[in-house]
This record gives structure tokens, C-alpha cells and sequence, in this order.
């Protein structure tokens, strides 16, 4: 016996009162890359290229510049098999809100899914399923008992001796009268119900589903033409983080920009998520080194780029020796 799932509403959201003013917001520096780092990264980037010439970093004058929880419930009415035992119905104790019901995230900032049993939601009741009886009609041969043998012998000559008059007696090898007993049922006609597994009662209850999401929202203040995807994709360095049940905004970073931003997104979340309570609220901000480097190879002026902790290199431009299909000589 199952019942429709029913999506509960939340509680009304209740910021916690921010009487005093935040702590002092620190905020870390990160170091330049130096000309060593620059060319070391860009060797070893050409190296695992082909098409990219290993000579090239070498040969060139390189000038480098320097350049940021929640959870929604559900109730559904599930059933088991009651082969006897304890019920933990309401006569035990007032049925809890399903947002009383505690549950407690596994991980935090993680997706995932809990369900719980509603305590004190149990209740036994006669299976609908078979009508208390238990069982049911076999799903197989539909109470029959019996199944269409497979091998057509027995009927075709038996219609053979109707069409010539004659009185010979075929019989099927496997069958009689064309039919063999359900395996199934064991030519019982009937099958354990699927319900109560012939216990002829069920334990019906109220199960709770938590979803806990992760919302991200991001802001990337970039001075480069470097890719933004490129740049969420590498580590970097953590300058400033706030994990509270209410995070504050940052009004206090050298940059105006990523102070107006973040005011934007922490405003937003605050009522972005109607639907859903507010577990938890985390704020970070990375800095992911980003080093524009200008080269002049031959007559030709471009750039590349060298991003994250792990010095990955993006070069579109970077002088080529060879084309696909050919091999550096």
C-alpha cells in the first residue's frame, strides 16, 4: 500500500538577528608569479603538446603582469508486511511535525537524499492486496493452473485426423491436451500476494524524504580575456571564508566590485529558496592566480596565460613548428 508523496512547505525563515557588527575581515595576499615560474610553466606545457614548439619559450623576451546549504521535506504513506511485533503507533506519543522529525546532514555542502520513518506513525491493517486472504491469483497463468504447452504437435494432428476420419491416437511427448502446469504456481492457481507476502497483514507508516541541495552562486571579478569556465576549474588560494547559519556580505575588500557583488548574491539567498529551509550558509573567497605573460616571437606580439595552483597554461596563440599530422623536426 502506497500513498502519494505530499512536498511539505517550509517554515517561514527567520534570519538570525545580526545585533552586533561582524568581525574584522582579513583578507590574504597572494604572491606574483616571477619570470622563472612564467617560462617554466609554459615549457611544460609545450612539452605535452605535439603541435607546439618546446624551442619557443627559450627564444622569446617574456614580460609577465599579474592579475574570486538548504533542505526540503516530503511525506509519503509506505507499508510493509506485518508478521507480528511492535507497532510504534500514536498511542505511544503525539505525532511529531514533519519538520520537528530531527535529521541531521551526512556531509555538509553535499547533495544527497535521507528518508526516515515518522515516529509514532504506525498503524497494522488487513492487506487490500489480497483481501487478508494471503495470496492471489497467479500472475503467470491467471489462476488457471495450467499453461499453453509451447510445441503445436498434439493440435495439429489431432485437426489432421478430424480432416482424414481417422481415429489414431497422437500424444504430445510433454503435454496433455496441449496444456502443462504452471511453473509458477506450481498448478496451484495462486501465488504468495506481493503486498504482505502472505502475511495477510501490512504495517503502514509515514516515511520522510530530506533532500539537502547545495546552492552555488559565483562572481568572477577578471581583469584577463581568459576563459571564466577555465578559471572554475583550477584550485586557488583561500583568502577569506565564513560558515554561519547567516553569512554577512563582504563590504570591506579593496575591490568595490566584489564587495557590490557579494551584498547582491547574499541578498538573493535569502529568500531565493521559498520552498526550502536554510540548513546553513558558507561564503568563500579564492584567489586563483592568474598570470597574463606578452611575448614577441619573430615579428609576431601575443600572450598566454598561466592559472590556478596547478600553473595550467592556456596559449591559443602560442607559435606553432608544426601542423596535425606533422612531427617536430
Amino acid at each position: 500500500m502506497e500513498g502519494k508523496e505530499v512536498a511539505l512547505t517550509s517554515p517561514l525563515y527567520s534570519p538570525h538577528p545580526q545585533t552586533v557588527d561582524p568581525e574584522l575581515m582579513n583578507f590574504k595576499v597572494i604572491d606574483d608569479l616571477d619570470e622563472a615560474a612564467c617560462r617554466q610553466a609554459l615549457l611544460e606545457h609545450a612539452a605535452e603538446s605535439c603541435c607546439y614548439n618546446p624551442n619557443a619559450a627559450k627564444e622569446m623576451d617574456i614580460i609577465h603582469q599579474n592579475k574570486t546549504f538548504t533542505e526540503t521535506r516530503k511525506t509519503e504513506c509506505k507499508s510493509k508486511p506485518y508478521p507480528g511485533g511492535r507497532v510504534d503507533g500514536p498511542e505511544n506519543s503525539s505525532l511529531p511535525s514533519p519538520w520537528d522529525v530531527f535529521c541531521d546532514a551526512d556531509k555538509m555542502f553535499h547533495n544527497h537524499i535521507k528518508k526516515i520513518k515518522v515516529p509514532h506513525t504506525e498503524s497494522v491493517q488487513p492487506c487490500n492486496g489480497c483481501m487478508a486472504f494471503g495470496d492471489i491469483p497467479c500472475s503467470e497463468c491467471h489462476g488457471s493452473g495450467q499453461k499453453n504447452c509451447t510445441c503445436s504437435m498434439w493440435r495439429h494432428n489431432r485437426e489432421s485426423d478430424r480432416l482424414l476420419g481417422t481415429n489414431i491416437n497422437h500424444t504430445c511427448p510433454w503435454c496433455e491436451d496441449g496444456f502443462l502446469k504452471c511453473d509458477k504456481c506450481s498448478g496451484h492457481g495462486r501465488e504468495s500476494c506481493t503486498e504482505c507476502k502472505g502475511c495477510r497483514k501490512v504495517k503502514t507508516y509515514i516515511e520522510l524524504t530530506v533532500k539537502f541541495t547545495n546552492h552555488l552562486s559565483d562572481y568572477v571579478f577578471q581583469q584577463s580575456a581568459l576563459p571564466d569556465d577555465l578559471v572554475k576549474n583550477v584550485s586557488g588560494m583561500l583568502m577569506f571564508e565564513e560558515d554561519l547559519d547567516q553569512v554577512y556580505p563582504l563590504t570591506a575588500y579593496p575591490i568595490p566590485e566584489i564587495n557590490n557583488n557579494s551584498i547582491r548574491i547574499v541578498n538573493e539567498h535569502k529568500n531565493a529558496f521559498p520552498t526550502e529551509r536554510i540548513f546553513r550558509q558558507r561564503q568563500r573567497l579564492l584567489a586563483i592566480p592568474v598570470t597574463e605573460v606578452h611575448f614577441t616571437w619573430k615579428d609576431t606580439r601575443s600572450c598566454y596565460w598561466i592559472y590556478g595552483m596547478e600553473q595550467k597554461v592556456y596559449a591559443p596563440d602560442f607559435p606553432k613548428q608544426c601542423y596535425c599530422g606533422c612531427v617536430i623536426l
